[in-house]
């Protein structure tokens, strides 16, 4: 009679091996299509961002424009940047003003006679410098009089107005030099001197006041001086701010006598550019959300938002604010149109520049209305853009509702994975039963051969 078999204890089946698949066979279908929901989701979640970050870059395009400011500039040109630049405020007066650059200031330097080196005493005593106003002084005492140690001793000073002293050797010998470091007639240099009752020298060789011009003068203090439209203008720099309301001009070179333009003019170019990157925003916007609503029926795929009831909110609202003429303007341009913005496929923008720049420069003030007046479509795009997707707004509460349903997953796992373990353990339960049965039989059928085995007139067979 045949035997149960066993390979080990019991049944010698694998429960654990056979246990396992069943469990898997349970979780992996609900695990897939959880995991398939959630990837889903945080696809949509994904796809929210970059809505809100083409709203986003769309709202920056729309700053300069909401902004009254962007449109009072002004710039200026100069008919020879060589010669003379310039800066503009929202002061300045727009024209064309004749400008002539007569002078440059200048430094004012003087210098001491030759002297053997710089090792060569000058003298002791006391020398006192003057610069518009300001004044320093120097003690030279005796044993360091040198034409170095006066140097040091002056540059050193801590109360220096601006002179800066520097020995220069010729073929004379060497000079003690006092240079102004600031430009202007104001700056000129004087130096008064007070030879102590010890001088060995006659340190009066380097004074430079009234009625004693020891030093000789290198280069003379000068302002610069500009005539604007038969106005002389002066300035101890090469900058001449506030002296015509709005404007500062810097002047590079001087040509006395040689008339030249100075053009100031609202600053269309900045203006333009603009308006460019707001068309260039509006498109971008278009993009994504075209993309993420789109349908292709040859492929039967569809964006990550098609049918997504708050993004077409956003689309229908943005394009009702592109569509609303602005109240209160010129009839001739009450519109993105009359600026040469134009609707195209897909609800993309087209900028016509050759319009947009006639425009500017006919019509400029009018064009601040279009943009930055109360009505203007930067101010109600920024304001609509700022309530979609400010907190508790539109998008806002979408994307709370598609995180809410990522944490429903994971509260579905967990109950998945209480449920499979529960499963487990039943399996494992019966397995051991039937392990139990089996091994239970076996011992049985092994009993029954032996007791038959040994029944009189039995054979055993091998």
């Amino acid at each position: 009679m045949a035997s149960v078999t066993a390979s080990g204890v019991g049944s010698g089946l694998d429960i654990n091996s056979i246990v396992s698949q069943l469990v898997q066979a349970e979780r992996a279908p609900q695990e897939t299509r959880l995991a398939s929901k959630e990837a889903l989701i945080q696809a949509r979640l994904s796809a929210f961002g970059s809505l809100k970050s083409s709203l986003a870059t769309f709202q920056n395009s729309l700053s300069a424009l909401k902004n009254v400011d962007t449109f009072t500039k002004r710039s200026a040109s100069s008919s020879d940047n060589a010669v003379f630049t310039a800066t503009t405020t929202a002061a300045a007066a727009a024209g064309t003003y004749s400008v002539k650059v007569e002078q440059l200031a200048a430094k004012h330097t003087i210098a001491s006679k030759a002297y053997t080196d710089s090792a060569t005493v000058v003298g002791s005593g006391v020398l006192s410098f003057s610069q518009n106003g300001e004044t320093f002084s120097v003690t030279i005492a005796d044993g360091v009089d040198s034409l170095a140690a006066i140097r040091d001793a002056v540059n050193g000073a801590s109360d220096n107005t601006g002179v800066a002293a520097s020995i220069v050797t010729d073929q004379d010998g060497a000079h003690l030099v006092f240079s102004s470091s600031k430009t202007g007639l104001a700056n000129a240099i004087t130096v008064d001197v007070s030879p102590s009752d010890t001088d060995t020298g006659n340190l009066n060789d380097l004074a430079y006041i009234s009625g004693n011009f020891a030093l000789t003068e290198k280069a003379e203090a000068k302002d610069s001086i500009v005539v604007v439209d038969g106005f002389t203008l002066s300035s101890a720099s090469l900058k001449f701010e506030g002296m015509i309301e709005g404007i500062t001009i810097d002047i590079k070179a001087a040509k006395p006598g040689e008339n030249l333009s100075l053009t100031v003019k609202h600053d269309t170019a900045a203006v333009k550019k603009s308006i460019e990157g707001f068309v260039t925003g509006y498109n971008t916007l278009m993009t994504t959300l075209n993309d993420l609503t789109a349908y292709n029926p040859d492929a039967n795929t569809a964006g990550l938002l098609q049918g997504d009831s708050a993004t077409r909110s956003v689309a229908n609202r943005i394009r009702q604010e592109m569509g609303t003429l602005v109240s209160g303007l010129d009839v001739d341009l009450d519109s993105l149109a009359e600026l040469g913005i134009t609707t195209i496929e897909k609800g993309k923008l087209k900028l016509d520049a050759t319009k947009l720049t006639s425009v500017l420069d006919t019509d400029f003030a009018n064009v601040a209305g279009v943009f930055a007046g109360e009505n203007g479509y930067a101010t109600r795009l920024d304001t609509l853009i700022g309530n979609i997707t400010a907190g508790g707004g539109i998008l806002d509460n979408r994307t709370a509702g598609l995180k809410q349903q990522v944490e429903r997953i994971a509260d579905q796992r967990e109950i998945l994975t209480r449920r499979v373990a529960s499963i487990e353990a039943r399996y494992l339960a019966q397995f051991s039963a039937l392990d139990t049965l089996l091994g239970q039989l076996n011992a049985t059928g092994t009993f029954l051969t032996q007791q038959l085995d040994n029944l009189p007139g039995s054979v055993f067979k091998k």
